[in-house]
This record gives C-alpha cells, sequence and structure tokens, in this order.
C-alpha cells in the first residue's frame, strides 16, 4: 500500500511539473501510428523548413518509468527543441505503454514487461515513418533516455545498431537479465551519465529500485563501459579531465573518454560524483532525499548533442 502511494505521489509531481512547464511544450506535436494491439504516441520537435531540409539528424528522447513523453520536453527545459531549431535536427519524445519501455526486464512489475510490448517495433516505425516525410539521414538517427527510457535505450542498440547510430544513456547501463541478449552488429556511439549517489540505479550494480520497489537487477557503471569498449574496438586506455566545479551543488564532474575506438564508436562517461538519479541541468522532479542531487556542473542536453555531432564528424573525416 505504502509503495502504491508513493508511486502515485511521485507520477503527481511529474504531471504538475510537466504543467508547470507547459511552455516548453508548445513547440512539439502529436502524432500516433497503430503498432501491435497499441495505438502508439509520439511527439515531435521539427526544426524551421524540416519539408526542405536535406540528411536531417534525427535524436529519441524516453522518459523515464512512470513519465511521459510530453513531459520530457518540459523536463529538460525545452533545451533539446532549442538545440534542433540551432542545429536542424528532429526531436522525437515517445511513449511508453502504461508510462514504461519494455527494456528487457524480467518482471511483472509493469503492463509494458508483463505484456512483452514490442517497444524496439514500435521505436523502429517511428523512423520508418519519419523517412517518408522528411529526407533523413539514415547514419544519424540517434537515442537517449532517462532511467527506465536509458535501459530503453541501451536496448535499441543491442537490438537494432543498423538503426540506431548511438546512445546516450542517462541514470542507466543494462539489466542482469537483458545483458546475455546484448549482441549488437555495428559498431555505435556510446555516452553515459551516472550519478555515483544514485539511491535508484546504483553505479557499481545491484538491485535497482523505485522507492521501496525492487526492479531487477543491473550491471555497474564500469562493467558497461567495459563491454563497448571492447565492442566498438577501443584502447583499454582513457582520458581523464576533471571538469570545472561551477557551481555549489554537491556534485562534481570528470569526463572520461576511451581512446582509439572504431569508427563510429566513441565512448564516453560523464562520472557525476555526488549526483542522484536525475538529468544533469534538469527539472527537479522531487526532492533531493529521494533522488539525490541534480548537477548544475554541466547541462546534459548540450553535452549529449555535442557528442552525437562530433562523433558524426569524425566518422566523416575517417570515411
Amino acid at each position: 500500500m505504502k509503495i502504491t502511494i508513493l508511486l502515485f505521489i511521485l507520477i503527481f509531481f511529474v504531471n504538475c511539473n510537466a504543467f508547470q512547464f507547459r511552455k516548453y511544450q508548445k513547440d512539439i506535436q502529436k502524432s500516433t501510428l497503430q503498432w501491435g494491439k497499441y495505438e502508439r504516441t509520439y511527439w515531435l520537435h521539427l526544426p524551421p523548413n524540416v519539408e526542405k531540409a536535406k540528411d536531417l539528424a534525427v535524436l529519441f528522447v524516453l522518459h523515464g518509468g512512470s513519465g511521459t513523453a510530453k513531459g520530457m520536453s518540459g523536463f529538460t527545459y525545452g533545451r533539446f527543441n532549442e538545440l534542433a531549431d540551432e542545429n536542424n535536427f528532429i526531436v522525437v519524445y515517445p511513449q511508453g505503454v502504461g508510462r514504461h519501455w519494455n527494456d528487457g526486464r524480467k518482471s511483472n512489475k509493469t503492463k509494458s514487461w508483463r505484456e512483452n510490448v514490442d517497444d524496439v517495433g514500435f521505436l523502429v516505425e517511428i523512423v520508418n515513418s519519419l523517412k517518408k516525410k522528411y529526407s533523413i539521414d539514415s547514419e544519424k538517427v540517434f537515442t537517449s533516455g532517462i532511467s527506465n527510457g536509458g535501459f530503453m535505450s541501451t536496448r535499441l542498440l543491442c537490438d537494432r545498431s543498423d538503426v540506431f547510430k548511438g546512445g546516450a544513456i542517462v541514470t542507466a547501463t543494462i539489466s542482469e537479465d537483458y545483458f546475455p541478449n546484448c549482441k549488437p552488429k555495428n559498431k555505435v556511439g556510446i555516452l553515459v551519465m551516472n550519478g555515483t549517489d544514485d539511491p535508484m540505479v546504483p553505479y557499481d550494480g545491484g538491485e535497482a529500485q523505485v522507492l521501496w520497489s525492487k526492479r531487477g537487477k543491473v550491471i555497474s557503471t564500469d562493467d558497461y563501459l567495459e563491454f563497448w569498449r571492447k565492442h566498438n574496438g577501443c584502447d583499454s586506455k582513457k582520458t581523464i579531465v576533471d571538469l570545472p566545479d561551477k557551481e555549489d551543488d554537491g556534485t562534481t564532474v570528470s569526463k572520461q573518454t576511451f581512446n582509439k575506438c572504431k569508427k563510429g564508436g566513441d565512448v564516453v562517461l560523464y562520472k557525476i560524483k555526488g549526483g542522484g538519479h536525475t538529468w544533469a541541468g534538469g527539472l527537479e522532479i522531487l526532492s533531493e532525499r529521494l533522488l539525490g542531487k541534480t548537477s548544475r556542473e554541466i547541462n546534459a542536453c548540450d553535452e549529449i548533442w555535442k557528442f552525437f555531432s562530433n562523433s558524426w564528424s569524425r566518422k566523416q573525416k575517417i570515411n
């Protein structure tokens, strides 16, 4: 009963904050498609003159568990939308069934897991739909997400590296359940942003939990990075840079970049020391006591797009 009430409070506050920041949701438009037995919903932000643009990039932004697609635009203060207008790419905010994604965990805790919802197919179908309407560069389709959305982004890279060329994984890695099934065919860019004091998804691996509800065991951040380092052919050495401590927010950030990765396979970690289950530079949806500290040392949206655009530029030079 206690868990149910607390989850209701979590959803209530997420929705309240989404309403509070509705001004960041005015420039996204709703779309639907039938997939399986569900009519699925997603929201788009389209840059100016999108009909005439060539070789557009596409960035998926996946909400966390109990979140909403539309709410992600407010959660990030509309920053991805601003970046899309400045850099000419499409932002996709998809909605999970029952506000969750089927990220591969074996559990009956959510509808998407119980019904084994085909979220991979749904998200790939969005890409196909966009390609029919706009000039999309297939080599510039990326995914990002927080928590459940981060785990789902990992699954996309495991299952469909032919479609999604890179992922930004925030407060997530991969579940122990799904890890043996992760066999990507291609090299993909990997950016990880995890907090060392995350109370829900432990940085060093172990049991993930939402408040007091267990959500399955996950591998550690270091093991996750090692998997992608080997897959992408990176050197075991890495360059570590401590970023300037600009804010008095109880967090510091180090950027760790693996060297000599194969083309299209850059691997980077933003280790947020003292950070919690939060989006750096984003909205604080609940108290620090429940989620931990939100770092203001970096803006996750800016760093994510910088990573994808830089990775693409390097790949072009190599080619």
